[in-house]
């Protein structure tokens, strides 16, 4: 008797358990946001390499390694040398109901001697005035001048992200795709995450960063960068930071 009773128990427990498991989570969805593009050409390497070229391309391969993946969905701002206003990367992100934004770019200094990767995500001021000062540099390109950082609205903006989880949010997905980076390329130096006011960042509402892949002005470091080897490392360690972020928020994702 207790056979036939505990049976169709267990049956509906064990029916249960599938259908948990069988349970779907809907892709991560990432705008991947190659930085610059048309008149826009961003820095100018040491190499005579083009910032707006070798961000597309990079976004391009990322794109390529993760088009088979299950859990991930890239899609790209631009994918040829158009000029984007940063108000439209981030209505594109909007549009396509995008879970997080990633914005890529290289770096560049007036002073041969800066180099490495940093990875930012939003703060009301910079981590230091070379952040500010980055920023600054990144936000002329708005169709609008940004605000000063001391601006309230800014702080709004900025409060309102904090409530809502997204910044939060943010500094995970930077410090994830900042330690792959340095892990598949331990000699580069880590310039870590920090915190800028970024145009990109503050209207995207979503979690968001911005990525300096290195430095384009820097003799060593710029030559490396117009080295296809060396995009390719940088494209496969953003490509498994990506989708470890999209292993570690699944259970937030339901599918559709």
């Amino acid at each position: 008797m207790m056979l036939r009773f505990t049976t169709p128990i267990l049956a509906l427990m064990l029916a249960s358990q599938v259908a948990f498991a069988q349970q779907e989570t809907r892709p991560l969805r990432v705008v991947l946001d190659p930085g610059h593009g048309g008149h826009n050409t961003g820095a100018i390497g040491v190499a005579g390499i083009h910032e707006k070229h070798l961000t597309l391309t990079m976004a391009k391969q990322v794109a390529a390694l993760l088009e088979d993946a299950a859990d991930v969905e890239i899609i790209l701002t631009r994918t040829d040398d158009t000029f984007l206003e940063l108000t439209e990367r981030t209505d594109f992100a909007h549009k396509v109901d995008a879970d997080i934004f990633i914005s890529l770019h290289c770096n560049a200094s007036e002073s041969p001697e800066p180099h490495g990767i940093e990875t930012f995500f939003l703060g009301v001021k910079g981590s230091d005035p070379e952040a500010d000062l980055l920023a600054l540099r990144e936000n002329e390109n708005a169709v609008t001048p940004a605000p000063a950082t001391a601006d309230p609205l800014v702080a709004a903006i900025i409060s309102d992200i904090r409530r809502n989880g997204t910044m939060a949010e943010s500094s995970d997905l930077a410090a994830i795709v900042q330690q792959s980076l340095i892990k598949s390329i331990p000699e580069a130096v880590s310039r870590k995450v920090r915190q800028a006011n970024f145009a990109v960042l503050r209207h995207s509402g979503i979690p968001a960063i911005v990525v300096e892949v290195g430095f384009l002005t820097h003799p060593k470091e710029g030559l490396l960068l117009a080295n296809t080897d060396y995009q390719a490392r940088i494209t496969k360690a953003l490509a498994t930071a990506i989708k470890s972020f999209a292993s570690l928020t699944a259970d937030e994702r339901e599918a559709d």
